[in-house]
């Protein structure tokens, strides 16, 4: 089966449900006219010569549009390509260069930020692919950049026949995810069809989704959290209700209870601020039947508090990774206050192992790297240096780059990561390039970022830093420093000036050895 078979089954046995609603644009899109209009759009680049083997970036905010291009994409049997709209120029021009598409999807708002003349090295806006769709009013901008311009309203009035499915097999790479690597630089995760379709199969088993169910979706779609959501009730024939955004958790809970879904799926951060800043326990939307919590566990509180806010709704807790199409564990409510801490067993068809320093599987109980295999794991990356990376092995395995430990019933516990990275309010963040800014700073001789844990948002920043001889350092210059450089939720939340830090036998600086010291430190005062 292939991803736009998902698309097609439903618009066929559920031609007049809400697809989407999207609370932004007032506006719904039923199953049937998402396939007919998804329809054109595929025909469109087929006219065009765009098909099996190419790439189509996406650009955009949760748009209806863009719904629509993105099953246009696939049913044309070309890739798509998830681009983050709250990247920087850089971020972005490079992963247009890597993954070279050969058409862009671009909401009108992005392409009037980043559709003006390139001037590469220089700022100056994106270097865009020949073909621009887009929507709106946008088609003078691209059209300055000297690019072909086709507006989607005209795509979709062109009657002409359909196109036949696509030459794809289901081992073909339907979509590519960018996700921060273990570089700091995005890497792009190449995902066939089998890796999603057998995943959404083997999730469902365990979820039990159907056609009455439905979601608010308070995530971008370049997340493969938004796209997971997306394609499961895709594939149920059940409707995701978009939201206007998390900046406000009061009107999430709103949108809770006024919009009538089934169910919610967040990272720990959303659960933490709906239960920090809305009325979510005083008054818990009544028709809500479960949650599901992924991209991070909630703190054993956090869980306690959700439970108490939300009773009557199942609890479910999935573990993964991009890399994984996304999930590789999952735990109900039966077992999650009964297993806990754990993650979960091993979705169907997914083999969990965890490896010791000799590269092989351990015995229960023993700590090591969590490894996984299965037709959910990617194609690889995009640059290709999955193997160099470390990131898929010689077995094919996935390297999670997560510490932690199986129990005799086959249940996993995360422990740490034996990266560096961290993952603070469902963003990944690298303390290199934090530690590159402060280090710009007069008067720091030396830093070193990590990430220590926080129940809101799972890991917080924390900035440790030997200032030169003689200075005083200013934390809240220090903090203006940063926020003139770097996205508030990379800026650290705390400044720790310090006389020494640990360092490696080369004489680097440890971030590793200061984390560890300062948990065992912890441990020892509990």
């Amino acid at each position: 089966m292939f991803i736009f078979d998902l698309l097609r089954q439903s618009a066929e046995a559920h031609p007049d449900k809400p697809a989407g609603i999207f609370s932004l644009a007032n506006a719904s899109l039923p199953f049937g006219e998402l396939w007919r209009r998804s329809n054109r759009v595929a025909a469109a680049l087929h006219a065009r010569g765009i098909g099996p083997g190419d790439r189509v970036a996406i650009l955009s905010d949760n748009a209806p549009e863009a719904v629509v291009c993105f099953w246009g994409i696939l049913e044309a049997g070309a890739q798509t390509v998830d681009m983050p709209t709250l990247a920087g120029r850089d971020v972005l021009q490079a992963i247009l260069d890597e993954a070279a598409p050969r058409a862009i999807v671009i909401d009108p708002k992005q392409l009037a930020k980043h559709g003006g003349p390139s001037n590469p090295g220089h700022g100056g806006g994106l270097s865009l692919p020949e073909l621009v769709i887009t929507w709106g009013e946008g088609e003078a901008t691209a059209a300055a950049q000297g690019r072909a311009v086709a507006l989607l309203a005209a795509i979709e009035a062109d009657e002409s026949s359909p196109v036949p499915d696509p030459a794809v097999t289901a081992d073909d790479v339907a979509m590519i995810v960018y996700t921060s690597g273990t570089t700091g630089r995005p890497n792009g995760v190449m995902l066939s069809h089998e890796n999603f379709v057998s995943n959404l199969r083997a999730s469902n088993e365990l979820m039990k989704l159907t056609a009455d169910h439905s979601i608010l979706m308070v995530v971008p779609l370049y997340y493969i959290h938004g796209r997971m959501q997306q394609l499961m009730h895709a594939m149920t024939g059940g409707t995701v209700v978009f939201s206007a955004g998390f900046t406000f958790p009061a009107k999430v809970h709103r949108e809770l209870c006024e919009s009538g879904v089934r169910g919610f799926s967040g990272v720990p951060y959303h659960f933490s601020q709906l239960l920090d800043r809305s009325k979510l326990a005083q008054d818990p939307p009544k028709q809500l039947e479960y949650v599901l919590i992924t991209g991070g566990a909630l703190s054993p509180s956090g869980l306690e508090r959700l439970r108490s806010a939300l009773p009557g709704v199942g609890i479910h807790l999935a573990y993964g990774q991009t890399e994984a199409a996304p999930r590789i564990t999952w735990i109900g409510p039966d077992e999650l206050f009964v297993k806990r801490g754990s993650v979960g067993r091993a979705l169907p068809n997914v083999t969990l192992e965890i490896l010791g320093p000799n590269e092989e599987p351990v015995g229960p109980n023993v700590v090591g790297e969590v490894a996984a295999g299965g037709p959910n794991i990617m194609k690889g990356y995009v640059s290709g240096d999955e193997r160099e990376l470390g990131k898929i092995d010689d077995a094919g395995r996935l390297r999670t780059g997560d510490l932690g430990r199986i129990d005799e019933d086959g249940h996993l516990y995360l422990v740490g990561r034996s990266s560096e990275m961290i993952k603070s309010a469902g963003e990944r963040i690298f303390p290199q390039e934090i530690e590159d800014v402060l280090h710009r700073f007069e008067g720091v001789q030396e830093v070193a970022v990590i990430g220590l844990p926080d129940e809101t948002l799972g890991e917080r920043v924390v900035a440790y830093i030997i200032p030169k001889d003689g200075v005083q350092l200013d934390r809240s210059a220090l903090k203006q420093h940063c926020l003139a450089a770097m996205p508030f939720v990379r800026v650290p939340k705390e400044f720790v000036l310090v006389d020494e830090l640990p360092q490696t036998a080369s004489g680097k600086v440890s971030r590793s050895k200061l984390k560890a010291q300062l948990l065992e430190a912890t441990r020892q005062q509990e």
